[in-house]
């Protein structure tokens, strides 16, 4: 039966009387937790989801990076106080890389003025240092899961969201400032032609997936890396179609990279019908 009684708790947030205990744990930033309309929301309403699988418990927190869930991170106690034995989650969904793309100022150099080519405004040394901290936060977290769960029968999935290219127009969540990424490139100075910073991103998304999390992608450990390249326009006449804003897909948005990407590797998992 289809079903549209999903929902997303959030920090903080109790269990509402007759609603099942959340089967999926989340931790990431925006496009999880950010406002009502969230890559999370849309999954646990979907239609197709199988409702012992629509509520949600997110760990998300503004700006959050991902080594600040693991160790001594602020976030650790946390993550660590929802994997006792108190809850049981069937399944765990993992973003966050993007908050630390921000905070390592897209891996841009910090004068791009004179860079010929969209390559060029990367700085070598700060990627390797953005990829490290993803491929260390997201390894650590994978861990706290795996040790808190040794003692279970059977292995839970974990999902990976790998995002999109977004398109950096300087739309923004509200109007009282620019996009963050545009901000970013107009501070060091980034050719200001669309073309040219969409293939910034481009570059910077790529070097993300492939580098880091193509990488924890094992179907025999049930670790799954979404990857949803490609799936929203990035054309100039239909993208702003797929995105409400420069970092932030549409509802319409979310709900194509759902369908095309989440779903087929959710479906094995009976998350999906």
């Amino acid at each position: 039966m289809a079903h549209t009684g999903g929902r997303v708790y959030r920090p903080g947030d109790s269990l509402e009387a007759g609603d099942l205990p959340p089967a999926g744990l989340a931790l990431g930033d925006s496009w999880f937790w950010h406002g009502d309309q969230t890559l999370l929301h849309a999954l646990a309403t979907h239609p197709s989801v199988a409702p012992e699988h629509a509520v949600i418990r997110l760990l998300g927190f503004n700006g959050a990076r991902l080594n600040q869930y693991i160790g001594d991170g602020i976030y650790a106690d946390l993550l660590r106080t929802r994997l006792k034995p108190d809850f049981r989650f069937s399944e765990f969904y993992l973003g966050g890389a993007a908050n630390d793309a921000l905070e390592y100022g897209l891996a841009l150099h910090d004068d791009c003025s004179t860079a010929l080519a969209p390559a060029d405004c990367l700085s070598p040394e700060r990627l390797d240092l953005l990829l490290y901290h993803i491929d260390e936060g997201l390894n650590g977290i994978i861990r706290t899961i795996r040790w808190a769960y040794r003692k279970t029968t059977w292995l839970q999935p974990i999902f990976l969201n790998g995002y999109d290219y977004p398109v950096p127009d300087g739309r923004s969540f509200t109007h009282a400032h620019g996009g963050w990424i545009t901000t970013m490139m107009d501070e060091a100075g980034v050719n200001p032609d669309l073309a040219y910073r969409k293939e910034v991103i481009r570059r910077l998304m790529d070097a993300i997936n492939e580098q880091v999390l193509a990488e924890f992608h094992s179907p025999i450990e049930r670790v799954f890396h979404v990857d949803s390249r490609g799936v929203l326009s990035n054309d100039d006449g239909t993208y702003a179609q797929d995105w409400d804003n420069e970092l932030y897909p549409s509802s319409a948005g979310f709900g194509k990279i759902l369908e095309r990407a989440w779903f087929p590797l959710l479906r094995p998992f009976g998350i999906v019908r």
